[in-house]
């Protein structure tokens, strides 16, 4: 039912109201007229057996057949829709008998309508002197039913002549609203597309009709808004998008760097070894670690103060960066005056050259001159280690190690390196 228009739908209905609701009340009216009729001739025919009846009993009493016969002849002239009067007395004897025409099965017996019987008494014994049958016609009441049905076909002909009137007028009424809903439909707020002109019709179509109307009008002017709202709201977006991305990228470095060094902080550090430890199980490739400190760093911290060791920790940093040659070597600031570089591919001898070097560039960098201090020579202290990933390993094991060739180196007077393979 929801796919059927509202049109159809009431269509519909009106019409199904109407033939229910006439065919109801003309049935109604027909059975009304139908009991009637038979009330009436009923009645009739019950007045008129007890009419005849006294009369016929009191001449059978007293013998008065002929009289009888003149007397139910009459009767007969005066009931045109008499078919079969039968008398008899009380023995069965019929006395008088009068047929209309041969009757070859009796008519619907309905008693007291079609058929009446009754038993003649003597009107002064009391005594049963004989019995009537009378058969009646039913033309009147056929006449009544077709006459009933003549009026019925005309009502229903009204009937439907004023159902198709009635579509006739729906259909034109929503005509005007099928065009409107075909323009709401199609109507575009980009393009303003909707061509319907304000209607002069005061009924409720015309009321919504202007309503609709006026509600587009708004829309038009709101969508014009809205437009100069998304191209301002557009280009905000894509600066602020810039601005959060820019600044994810900064705190993602932030999170990732050291603040002071600007190298990679020892969070970025693990990262960095998570990722090309399970690269070199896989492919069986050597990686070596070298963890050094700046020797004495404490010193210059308590005689300079912290902010020419932080300018020492900078120079430091920039110096080990240099020294390394290939883009997979990774240096870390581990924390403190402590660094971590981690060497892809290069065995123990490798990262002992490295330490070498490291060592040189220091000698000869001509830093470590500032402002408000000259400071003595800078060197540093490295512990070394190497390994071969496998699955009875990890790289904390490789740290640790590392860890421990420094201490050793520490202990044993600093500015030299120790290695330990693992």
């Amino acid at each position: 039912m929801r796919g059927i228009s509202i049109e159809i739908k009431m269509i519909l209905g009106v019409i199904f109201f109407t033939l229910i609701l006439v065919g109801f009340e003309r049935f109604q009216f027909s059975e009304n007229i139908v009991q009637q009729f038979l009330e009436s001739k009923k009645s009739k025919n019950k007045l008129l057996i007890d009419t005849i009846s006294p009369v016929i009993g009191l001449n059978i009493s007293l013998g008065l057949n002929d009289a009888n016969a003149e007397y139910l002849n009459q009767i007969v002239k005066q009931n045109s829709d008499l078919l079969k009067f039968d008398l008899m007395d009380s023995k069965g004897t019929k006395i008088f008998h009068y047929e209309k025409y041969p009757l070859k099965e009796p008519q619907t017996v309905v008693d007291g309508i079609y058929y009446a019987s009754q038993s003649i008494e003597d009107p002064v014994t009391g005594e049963n002197v004989g019995m009537v049958d009378l058969y009646f016609d039913d033309h009147e009441y056929q006449a009544m039913v077709q006459k009933n049905k003549v009026i019925t076909m005309k009502i229903f002909g009204i009937s439907l002549f004023g159902l198709i009137l009635f579509v006739l007028f729906i259909k034109s009424e929503f005509k005007f609203l099928k065009r409107l809903s075909d323009n709401v439909l199609q109507y575009d707020p980009q393009i303003n597309n909707f061509t319907l002109q304000k209607s002069d019709r005061t009924d409720e179509v015309g009321v919504i009709h202007n309503a609709i109307i006026s509600m587009v009008a708004k829309i038009n002017v709101y969508a014009t808004l809205l437009d100069d709202l998304n191209q301002s709201l557009a280009v905000k977006v894509d600066e602020r998008t810039k601005e959060l991305q820019d600044a994810n990228l900064k705190l993602k470095e932030l999170s990732l760097t050291d603040s002071l060094t600007h190298l990679s902080n020892r969070r970025n550090l693990a990262l960095h070894l998570e990722n090309i430890w399970e690269l070199a199980k896989r492919n069986h490739i050597v990686i070596s670690v070298i963890m050094c400190d700046i020797d004495y760093f404490k010193q210059v911290n308590d005689k300079y103060g912290h902010i020419i060791g932080d300018l020492v920790l900078k120079d430091v940093a920039d110096i080990l960066k240099t020294s390394l040659k290939r883009k997979s070597d990774f240096i870390a600031r581990y924390g403190g005056e402590e660094f971590v570089i981690v060497l892809y591919d290069a065995d123990i001898q490798d990262a002992e050259e490295l330490c070498t070097n490291i060592q040189k560039n220091l000698e000869t960098s001509g830093k470590f001159k500032y402002k408000d201090a000259k400071l003595d020579a800078i060197t540093m202290s490295f512990g070394v280690s190497s390994l071969v990933p496998d699955n009875t390993s990890e790289y904390n094991d490789l740290i640790k190690s590392a860890d421990r060739a420094l201490y050793q180196a520490k202990e044993t007077g600093r500015n030299c390196f120790v290695s330990i393979p693992l």
